[in-house]
């Protein structure tokens, strides 16, 4: 009787490990498929006459400052302090310029 117990439970062990690694053969055979990312939105330049509207907006608070611009680019020259200098340059980055050329001296 003991050989019997033994034997089915000896069976029963080696059909739940046989189990056990068919699903991770299966597991690791699933095919996986990739998605391509969404390509991504063009940015939108503004135009020039838009662009210098803006920037007056921008800096009419900061005296200190005068900007430029040509060819969708946004030159700003002067002196600002260091405290109010990302204030300015997220309204400028706002606009959506093609670049930012920073020659402001910055003042503590």
């Amino acid at each position: 009787m003991k050989k019997g117990i033994l034997s089915f439970s000896l069976a029963a062990v080696l059909l739940i490990s046989a189990c056990k690694g068919k699903n991770k053969e299966e597991q690791n055979n699933t095919t996986v498929t990739e998605q391509s990312p969404a390509p991504a939105a063009p940015v939108e330049v503004a135009g020039d006459e838009q662009l210098r509207q803006g920037v007056k907006d921008a800096t009419k608070d900061f005296p200190d400052v005068q900007a430029t611009v040509n060819n969708g680019e946004v030159t700003l020259t002067g002196t600002i302090r260091r405290d109010r200098l990302p204030t300015l340059m997220q309204s400028i980055q706002s606009l959506q310029p093609r670049k930012v050329n920073n020659q402001l001296t910055v003042q503590p």
